[in-house]
């Protein structure tokens, strides 16, 4: 990527697309067109996220470099003893900074660094002049600044990097006396252990929380990072604007887990962007594929929020008996299924016969049900 001059009008591009974090490198590697990506810090800078996700994500921003450490299993701590899940999927935690700069060497976009400050129809004011666009994309965040305000539903979370090691896996935590409605985390990276507290119902003041998991860890403090998480599907297209990432809601209810959901629904925007742009579909075709495509993970979205709901009522006690019963009986399958089916790899599950085409082209698929 090479930088852009600023002067106050900053001309007309095909697509501009906000924020260049998970979900605005995704978007932006599959445009093969005039694409300005515009963010008011460098690219890796401003990290929020704990940094986990599947191999197979890193892997399609082309950033396995980043890798620190993977992961094949989660284990989940209660009042009643420790349960452990194996992960159908390897999981890796990395460095972010080193992920989005791996990520945005196969972006052809020009960048600027600016806030986006307005928006009026296809021209976005931002801190260094105007700029117009024949499609907007807003990957900025739970704020949705192009769009005109993110999801109504929005977890927090904060977390520190601790230069220990800890043992292997994604360690879970639901212990009522660090945080109630919510839960705690541990994942292993290296040489060091990202440690995070998360709160279903938004509470902000979560410093006390990870004090009081660190001490129970035995586990030194470090620099604080985090923010609002976008939980809950909103609108895909919002006056024209494609939304992707928390800017849409696409952070999953039970687990916050973003990146993963942004990559995948990023790639897809992209994709249909860019043929929009080369006149391979219509602009109308390409927004009406992608709200489908947002649209078929509702059922799923729905039965995730269904298990948040069922974990916040949930007695402490009994979160260990019905974890261990889960694997015991085979239902971690299930689960599985249908956590890791939402927001499904569109390139994979075109090679796979399960599938049916969403428009006449095949431009998307989906699961059938």
């Amino acid at each position: 990527m090479t930088a852009v001059p600023t002067p106050e009008d900053l001309g007309t591009w095909d697509v501009v697309v906000a924020g260049a974090s998970f979900a605005g490198l995704a978007v932006a590697r599959e445009l093969s067109c005039r694409a300005l990506l515009v963010d008011p810090v460098e690219v890796g800078e401003g990290q929020t996220s704990a940094c986990a996700a599947p191999l197979g994500v890193l892997a399609h921003l082309g950033a396995l470099a980043s890798v620190q450490q993977e992961h094949r299993e989660l284990v989940l701590h209660t009042v009643a003893g420790d349960v452990r899940w194996p992960l159908p999927e390897t999981f890796a935690t990395f460095d972010y900074r080193a992920c989005c700069r791996e990520a945005a060497r196969g972006v052809r976009a020009e960048v600027l660094r600016a806030s986006v400050r307005a928006r009026a129809g296809t021209v976005v004011m931002t801190s260094l002049g105007r700029v117009r666009a024949r499609v907007l994309v807003d990957c900025t965040g739970w704020r949705a600044a192009l769009a005109g305000g993110g999801p109504g539903t929005r977890y927090f979370g904060v977390e520190v990097e601790s230069p220990v090691l800890f043992p292997e896996g994604l360690h879970f935590y639901f212990w009522p006396e660090v945080i109630g409605n919510g839960y705690g985390w541990a994942f292993p990276a290296g040489p060091v252990t990202r440690v995070g507290v998360l709160s279903y119902d938004g509470r902000s003041r979560l410093r006390p929380a990870l004090d009081t998991l660190l001490e129970r860890l035995g586990l030194p403090g470090g620099r604080r990072h985090g923010g609002y998480l976008g939980v809950g599907l909103g609108p895909a297209v919002v006056e024209g604007v494609f939304r992707v990432g928390d800017a849409g809601g696409h952070c999953l209810p039970l687990s916050g887990e973003g990146i993963r959901t942004a990559v995948r629904a990023g790639s897809v925007c992209g994709r249909l962007v860019d043929r929009a742009i080369r006149r391979e579909i219509s602009l109308d075709r390409a927004r009406a594929d992608y709200a489908r495509y947002v649209a078929a993970q509702r059922r799923r979205i729905a039965w995730l929020e269904g298990a948040t709901q069922v974990l916040s009522e949930c007695p402490p006690r009994l979160l260990g008996p019905l974890a261990r019963g889960a694997r015991a009986l085979g239902l971690l399958r299930v689960f599985w299924r249908y956590y890791l089916g939402t927001f499904p790899d569109e390139e994979r599950d075109r090679r796979t016969s399960a599938l049916r085409p969403l428009s006449p082209d095949g431009a998307l698929w989906a699961r059938d049900r």
